[in-house]
């Protein structure tokens, strides 16, 4: 399969079909991000696509196993138009007539472009599960940070996607309101939850790599990291304050993560629960450090 660039695909989708609709990310200017900085935002030719979809189809077609679901990337892919999108999926479907679901990443601000008719015609044509970069519920953070987006429009956008049937999987990072803001930041993220009713929350942890703006703003004590305590007490308060959404999984299970877990809040928030307590009850600094790093995504 000819790819340009690193790929990223999120865990959920580890078995899922992947095809690379675009390169890059329109936004590319997050201060902890340090994906995409190998190339410009641009589209995948047509030409390259259909090599692809050919290779794949000759592989399914040999364990006659045809593929029902597609994860598209690169980070932007629905920053399409809606006509694009939509010839992308016949493009697709032309050679995987079988295929039921196109999910990809979404920012709110691709979202935002897109109509009410525009949202309802792209869930027909069988996108869902996207997947929404929130990573706070705090509007100073989402500044700083430098997201581009609001927590007033973030909670906007995600209603129209529940309006028009769209699921979604909202992504949220530990840690990222920095050192002190444990609970407020919490209780943040927990509320935005309320609010969106994704179908899946999932929770990562900051890691200041470097070379990004968040690692210089470290060296120049413009944000002070929270400590490992502190996530997990932050972790804790988003999971025993979120409301009326028992059948929503909460996956926490990144690599980031230092108490990876992954349940369904109606059915498992007792046992995470208990898990993250034991967690911070026994937490040793010194070990922490010898034993887990945050280098990679």
């Amino acid at each position: 399969m000819k790819t340009e660039g690193t790929l990223y695909r999120p865990p959920l989708e580890a078995k899922t079909f992947l095809l690379q609709v675009t390169a890059g990310c329109t936004h590319n200017a997050c201060r902890f991000c340090n994906m995409y900085k190998d190339k410009q935002f641009h589209m995948i030719d047509d030409e390259t696509l259909i090599h692809n979809l050919q290779e794949e189809k000759r592989i399914c077609d040999i364990y006659e196993r045809p593929h029902k679901r597609v994860f598209l990337m690169d980070g932007d892919v629905f920053s399409l138009s809606a006509d694009r999108l939509e010839e992308k999926f016949q493009l697709i479907r032309r050679y995987m007539p079988a295929m039921e679901t196109f999910s990809m990443y979404a920012a709110i601000r691709s979202i935002k472009d897109k109509s009410d008719d525009d949202l309802r015609r792209l869930k027909n044509l069988g996108v869902n599960d996207l997947y929404i970069g929130y990573e706070s519920g705090l509007d100073d953070v989402l500044e700083f940070m430098n997201k581009g987006t609001s927590l007033a429009d973030s909670i906007e956008q995600a209603q129209r996607l529940n309006e028009a049937g769209i699921r979604h999987r909202a992504l949220f990072m530990l840690g990222t309101a920095g050192k002190g803001r444990a609970e407020e930041s919490g209780l943040a993220v927990a509320d935005l939850v309320n609010k969106i009713k994704p179908d899946v929350t999932r929770i990562a942890t900051l890691s200041i790599f470097p070379e990004t703006p968040l690692a210089r703003d470290v060296e120049e004590g413009r944000f002070e990291p929270a400590s490992e305590l502190e996530i997990l007490m932050e972790e804790k308060v988003i999971l025993e304050n979120i409301k009326d959404l028992p059948e929503m999984r909460f996956w926490a299970s990144h690599i980031l993560n230092y108490a990876p877990m992954d349940g369904f809040i109606g059915r498992d928030r007792d046992w995470m629960l208990k898990k993250l307590t034991r967690t911070i009850d026994e937490f040793d600094e010194a070990s922490f450090r010898k034993n887990f790093t945050r280098n990679q995504l």
